[in-house]
């Protein structure tokens, strides 16, 4: 529960430093609860790219702290 809400106060501060689509995955996998599987159907892209992505965005993240 504490890294749920540590992710969330960081894209509610950051978020809008991360592109649109990073925007778009982070927010169904992560404050929508979508799996990796359901966003990466809808987006025409593999689940490990979708996988990857929001790691990429936790970093970005937490490196703007």
């Amino acid at each position: 529960m504490e890294k749920f809400v540590e992710q969330t106060l960081l894209y509610d501060f950051y978020g809008e430093l991360l592109t649109e689509r990073q925007q778009q995955v982070y927010e169904s996998v992560v404050l929508e609860d979508y799996s990796l599987s359901e966003v990466a159907e809808n987006l025409g892209i593999s689940r490990q790219g979708v996988h990857d992505m929001v790691r990429r965005c936790d970093r970005a993240l937490e490196g703007y702290e």
